[in-house]
């Protein structure tokens, strides 16, 4: 009978409306929750085929309920140097479990990038999940690792960090000789190298002024018990022609050559731009190698390379963090804590670096904010409200034509 179908298409349509109200609900409850993606329901009709051209059968509402995963979040800056967010697409990847001890990890995705450190380093998210990344060689390298699974993925840790130091293999000269200055003048730059346990030694270059015009002699003395080669070496400098105040041939570069305790260490000082100009002696003297030193922060770079920074001015590259990407974001399967793991419909997973291809770049001090709009969340609550008024007034209505026709028999 038609008012039956009218009734249960009614009862059909608050059910449809009441999904749309609890994801709604949920949308509103989760405005200010780090990276949410907003729920969103739609809904497609259901028809009853009646085998008549003359009646009519109601067939309903069908409710579908999906999520805006490629929808963005707007990005925010904060104080955390760990706070990650992803400008453009992907995801990061997190686990249940920071070691194997705890048991075989679950593997996630999110785009909630709130990580802090817990009571062992280890970088955990408010829902407990661990931030995965796979561990750099120690010159910073990327090992070879799998980018079409997890396999390989450890959890990032900062606890426990210290920078052993590196000695100096290479130093480098630039600056300007004034050209005005008289005979015999000397001008003399010292800095430090550090030795294979971490001192710091002096090194001292000096610039003469010989009778010659435009010549100049460079000597370097190194720290006690090193070796120099060449002892010094005579610069000669152009006057006029388009390359007026450069050195006219290349100036060759010293060796320090350490106490061989076993075997001795070398360290090549090369002279690079240097020039003779009217004004000032203006050098620079630099090498690489630092001294120990702690850890003072940790950042995170474009392309998802985790740094720690030390108290001695050193770098260090301790983790890739990998983008996540898969074919159908859209067919991620949703989780709690704002996770997503692999579905049906979301395609193959690939792992990759930051700021490259389709991958979106890695922002440090700063989170995604939830891609919920209030208002818009506003206005549909309104809208459901009616609908769902609509449809328990069809209810209301078809039974009380049922009644009607009861009375008809008494």
């Amino acid at each position: 009978m038609s008012l039956f179908s009218a009734m249960r298409s009614g009862v059909s349509g608050m059910s449809a409306q009441s999904s749309r109200m609890a994801a709604i609900s949920d949308n509103i409850s989760n405005s200010a929750t780090i990276g949410y993606k907003r729920a969103a329901v739609d809904f497609s009709t259901l028809v009853t085929s009646s085998g008549s051209d003359t009646s009519y059968s109601a067939g309903g509402v069908r409710s579908n309920i999906h999520y805006q995963v490629t929808k963005d979040g707007t990005l925010q800056g904060t104080q955390s140097a760990t706070d990650m967010a992803i400008d453009g697409g992907g995801f990061f990847v997190i686990a249940n479990h920071a070691t194997a001890a705890e048991g075989a990890p679950s593997y996630a995705l999110t785009r909630a990038g709130s990580f802090q450190p817990d009571d062992q380093g280890y970088l955990r998210n408010s829902a407990g999940q661990y931030l995965q990344a796979w561990k750099l060689n120690p010159d910073g390298s990327l090992p070879s690792v799998s980018k079409t699974s997890f396999d390989g993925l450890q959890a990032v840790s900062v606890a426990g960090l210290a920078y052993g130091g590196a000695k100096t293999t290479a130093m480098t000269f630039s600056g300007n000789l004034p050209a005005q200055a008289a005979t015999g003048t000397s001008f003399d730059t010292t800095t430090s190298l550090y030795d294979g346990i971490g001192n710091p030694r002096d090194v001292t270059l000096t610039w003469t002024k010989t009778a010659n015009p435009n010549e100049w002699t460079v000597s370097a003395a190194g720290p006690a018990g090193y070796t120099v080669s060449p002892a010094s070496s005579t610069v000669t400098f152009d006057a006029t022609g388009a390359n007026a105040g450069l050195p006219s041939a290349a100036i060759p570069p010293f060796t320090l050559t350490s106490p061989a305790a076993p075997s001795a260490d070398t360290v090549t000082l090369n002279l690079g731009n240097v020039t003779q100009l009217n004004g000032d002696y203006v050098p620079q003297l630099v090498g690489d190698g630092a001294k120990a030193g702690q850890v003072s922060s940790v950042e995170v770079d474009k392309g998802g390379k985790l740094w720690a920074i030390y108290d001695n001015g050193a770098r260090q590259a301790l983790y890739q963090v990998p983008i996540a990407n898969v074919v159908n974001p859209d067919g991620l399967t949703v989780q709690d804590g704002n996770s997503f793991t692999l579905g049906t419909d979301s395609g193959a997973l690939t792992l990759g670096t930051g700021n490259s291809g389709k991958t979106g770049a890695v922002a440090g001090y700063a989170l995604e904010q939830s891609n919920v709009d209030i208002a818009d969340e506003l206005v549909s609550l309104i809208e459901t409200q009616r609908a769902y008024s609509s449809n328990a007034t069809i209810v209301r209505t078809a039974d009380e034509m049922v009644d009607e026709t009861n009375r008809l028999k008494r």
